[in-house]
């Protein structure tokens, strides 16, 4: 398989973009009272409080009992009828999503509410592909990324990327091993690049080496992004998946293309938040949404004031996650209206 020929797309510097400027005030499509239970992401405490009193600036009939305990049980709550909207800090596991559709018969409604971080811990970050730093390899399409790491080959591509010289490298690469590293397949991280990149496959590449989290002598964390680019840097036919917060003088990401004959795209904090970059995550509040009936009018404000100018002002002021753009707000919006 030829190695795609595309051009690089090129973006502004992050510091400079204004995530705000196209996004809309909030305004309340109705006044609405009572109290509404959030339950999920431990992570995001203040990023929610700004949320629940921006709105209630805007609804002072509503008040919050807000119990952040963990993604794990937020869809829990939500299908034990004790929380009214969940936040969720990953992509939601297929067993949760099981769960909740046995009990009640249809699917809890997601909304997106932020773009994942682009480089912080425990908040949803994007992932990159990267290969040792004397690869001269620019780039791949999503097919090509899954005709490594898996081995089912979802996305189409007639034979799975063994070698090098498969991508276009000649010379001494053209029979050189490509060695996988990434993420114990336990994982969001995981989870979100086998959903992505291969089409929710469970079929990974046999020989892929994967990392769970190590801890310090301390006791502190050490995330397996750490372990999986330090095998990269060591590894010269290495490539693997992690985030720029992990890397180091030895690796180097490269770009990506959605399909053959489509612009690369370089993993920057603008082309994330653009959603330019393919593997940016999200995160998602879930409701009890009952097919053909609307959205409890009070979640409903709630939902729109966080997909507001003003809700993503508070995201822009956590300094976490990206805030979503403007195209992003209008599919969201959509899903409650």
């Amino acid at each position: 398989m030829a190695l795609v020929l595309a051009t690089l797309a090129t973006s502004a510097a992050a510091a400079s973009t204004d995530y705000l400027a196209a996004l809309k005030p909030y305004q309340a499509g109705s006044a609405v009272s009572g109290t509404i239970r959030v339950w999920g992401n431990p992570y995001i405490p203040g990023l929610v409080q700004d949320w629940e009193d921006g709105f209630r600036r805007a609804q002072p009939g509503v008040t919050f009992e807000t119990r952040l305990k963990g993604t794990e049980a937020a869809m829990a709550g939500l299908y034990g009828g004790i929380a009214d909207v969940v936040l969720i800090g990953r992509e939601p596991y297929a067993p949760e999503l099981q769960a909740y559709q046995e009990w009640f018969g249809y699917p809890p409604a997601g909304v997106k509410i932020t773009s994942g971080s682009y480089a912080t811990q425990h908040k949803t970050f994007a992932l990159m592909v990267y290969v040792n730093k004397d690869n001269p390899l620019a780039g791949m399409t999503l097919a090509q990324l899954d005709a490594i790491f898996s081995a089912e080959r979802r996305r189409g591509a007639p034979a799975a990327l063994r070698e090098w010289g498969q991508l276009g490298l000649g010379g001494a690469w053209t029979h050189r091993p490509i060695r996988v590293y990434g993420y114990n397949f336990d994982t969001g991280m995981a989870g979100f690049f086998r959903l992505t990149v291969m089409k929710d496959s469970p079929r990974w590449n046999p020989e892929l080496k994967d990392f769970d989290n190590g801890h310090t002598a301390s006791g502190d964390v050490i995330n397996a992004g750490t372990y999986i680019l330090d095998a990269v840097a060591h590894d010269p036919n290495g490539i693997g998946f992690a985030n720029v917060l992990f890397e180091n003088a030895g690796v180097r990401k490269i770009a990506l293309a959605d399909e053959a004959g489509t612009t690369m795209v370089e993993p920057t904090q603008d082309n994330a938040w653009r959603r330019a970059w393919p593997l940016t995550r999200y995160s998602t509040a879930f409701v009890n949404r009952p097919p053909g009936q609307p959205v409890d009018p009070k979640v409903a404000e709630f939902l729109r004031y966080i997909l507001s100018r003003d809700g993503m002002a508070a995201v822009v002021r956590d300094q976490a996650f990206l805030p979503l753009n403007a195209d992003a707000i209008r599919a969201e919006l959509g899903k409650i209206e």
